[in-house]
């Protein structure tokens, strides 16, 4: 049977999910979570060193060790721990020592505590499995791993576990809706089966409900024990109808106390570390997506981070972060103040350009006209407005670590300039992205690189705090050029009549991408990075393509320049990392055409 969660992942994994898939599955859980139970309650890693995982109402614990085996199970169990908070009193839970003490009960604590909450399991999953019938699936494979095996099944089909003990009775209690279960097995089950009912588990409404009918089984069975004249371990085992098997007790013991676990919320769960539960945050609210990209005739994953976040950098998931701003504070603030000196010459665009026509047959009554007509003048008149068409400016900028230094500086401060802008004006829309790669966020393997596109700024939805986070950003990584761009297709708009679309590219360096068994380099990546440009360009985008000279590239640079608008087209064009302004300007002639649209 097909998982139900190959519906909703990404894609599907064979071995234990890496960092990125468990945050997807943790939000994914969440959602499950919340539409179960209509609350917020958070769903979070098992942590190290956290103790016990049982639910305590207010949040629920999930394991890290998972895969395509066991996911639906894990799914399962979080909405049953979910049900448990919606629907447990954990009052009553809290106080059952003053319930057992009126009753003369503690003695028999441990077992009346394991009645309870198996009955109080069957209520809530009652309650879910009916009320929530798209659920079922991740019910039936928390059974299928907490409940059912073969080990259980001869348990209750052979001659172990069939003694008039305390032990016994629970194990053949908590499986009693297994196939394989014998209600005959021992002497008070018949009656056990009739007060449980489980078919008309429906009728008790609470936990009070359930507590009261555990009391009443513990009741039932230990005044069996208390009127038989030897001790419950004496009494002769019932061995009519059971089955010879090769599974020895100790194997059936070890089952049934997995079971007991479960009943008790103690499953076991896989923990993560402090820093990669932090990391799994930061995923989170960065809504980071793996997306595949066809590369060479194979396919590669791109990792697109939506927003540079403060976990995002605290937790520098991928290696590429520095933890303060204080490296490159100066060009954030001259970026910005450059940013003012262009926004008053931009301030034209904000205007409204107004046309009024009179003396026209048909329109709106001028009443200014009125007095002096003759009933024979023209009394109407239209006004026509027109706007600059909006422009939607995406600058993509490589990140790879050769970048570093001067060449980033100025980037930064003329990306900050223009960034200002943007925010300022208002049909002037810029998204910024950095192409880099960094290290893989998987828990198997922490120096594989994997390829990036940071989608670190866009003025329709951020704000100045976010555009001031480029400066956390730290030049040191590859340039995986035409893997990025095609990944980055999907967030550029089409040009139409109503929008210019742009896109700016700042490189350095050839595309340039290892991994193991996998080289992206020469010819064919030049080739990969021009047919990714073209797609781009087919809708309409025109394409502004700067090479930012060196010392070591002026020497290549005929092979460059050709190179360079083999990949970008023709209008590609060097430009010395000391007059990066020049592109600023070309931006600021570009904001001032007179494109309108009425």
């Amino acid at each position: 049977m097909k998982n139900k969660s190959a519906y909703w992942l990404s894609h599907t994994p064979t071995e234990k999910f890496n960092l990125i898939e468990l945050a997807h599955t943790q939000r994914a859980i969440s959602n499950f979570v919340k539409i179960l139970t209509k609350k917020e309650i958070p769903v979070e890693f098992f942590e190290q060193n956290q103790g016990d995982s049982m639910t305590d109402g207010k949040k629920i614990a999930i394991s890290s060790t998972i895969n395509m085996h066991n996911i639906d199970s894990v799914v399962g169990l979080a909405l049953h721990e979910g049900a448990h908070c919606i629907y447990t009193d954990f009052f009553v839970l809290k106080k059952i020592a003053n319930r057992l003490l009126e009753g003369n009960l503690m003695g028999g604590r441990r077992w009346i505590e394991l009645l309870l909450n198996f009955i109080e399991d069957r209520r809530i999953d009652n309650l879910v499995y009916h009320n929530a019938p798209g659920y079922q699936d991740y019910y039936r494979a928390m059974y299928e791993r907490y409940y059912y095996s073969k080990t259980v099944d001869q348990g209750l089909t052979g001659k172990e576990y069939r003694g008039e003990n305390w032990e016994h009775y629970m194990f053949r209690i908590i499986n009693m809706f297994n196939k394989n279960a014998d209600p005959t097995a021992l002497k008070m089950l018949p009656q056990v089966y009739k007060a449980v009912d489980l078919e008309n588990i429906g009728r008790l409404t609470s936990t009070k409900h359930s507590l009261e009918l555990a009391i009443t089984i513990y009741n039932l069975i230990n005044k069996y024990f208390a009127a038989q004249p030897s001790t419950p371990h004496q009494i002769q085992e019932n061995r009519k109808g059971a089955k010879h098997n090769k599974t020895s007790k100790e194997e059936i013991k070890k089952a049934f106390s997995k079971q007991e676990n479960f009943l008790k919320g103690q499953t076991s769960k896989s923990s993560l570390s402090k820093k990669e539960i932090k990391q799994v945050e930061a995923i989170g609210k960065s809504n980071i997506k793996i997306k595949d990209v066809k590369i060479l005739d194979t396919s590669c994953p791109v990792h697109v981070i939506k927003g540079i976040t403060p976990a995002l950098i605290e937790s520098n998931l991928y290696g590429i972060f520095n933890l303060t701003d204080l490296k490159f504070r100066k060009q954030v603030e001259d970026g910005i103040n450059i940013g003012k000196k262009l926004l008053r010459k931009l301030q034209v665009r904000n205007e409204q350009i107004t046309l009024a026509s009179k003396r026209l047959k048909t329109g709106k009554i001028d009443p200014r006209r009125i007095y002096a007509a003759n009933f024979e003048d023209d009394l109407f008149y239209k006004i026509d407005r027109a706007n600059y068409k909006p422009i939607s400016l995406h600058v993509s900028i490589d990140g790879s670590g050769s970048m570093e230094g001067t060449k980033w500086w100025q980037t930064l401060t003329n990306t900050i300039a223009l960034g200002y802008v943007a925010l300022k004006m208002d049909n002037i829309n810029l998204t910024i992205s950095i192409r880099t790669s960094g290290k893989d966020p998987s828990l198997v393997s922490q120096t594989a690189q994997i390829p990036l596109l940071i989608l670190a700024f866009d003025s329709k939805k951020h704000t100045l705090r976010d555009l001031k986070r480029l400066a956390y950003y730290k030049c040191n990584g590859l340039t995986p050029e035409g893997m990025c761009l095609n990944a980055l297709n999907e967030f550029i708009p089409n040009s139409s009549y109503y929008l210019d679309s742009y896109l700016i590219n700042m490189s350095d360096g050839y595309p340039t991408f290892e991994k193991a068994g996998f080289s992206y380099r020469g010819e064919e990546a030049i080739l990969d990075t021009s047919k990714a440009v073209n797609n781009i360009k087919k809708k309409g985008v025109k394409i502004l393509s700067y090479f930012i000279q060196s010392s070591t590239t002026e020497i290549k640079e005929r092979e460059l320049n050709k190179n360079f608008q083999i990949m970008y087209g023709k209008g590609a064009s060097f430009i010395n990392p000391k007059n990066l302004n020049e592109v600023t300007k070309t931006l600021n002639n570009l904001f001032l055409e007179r494109n309108l649209i009425s």
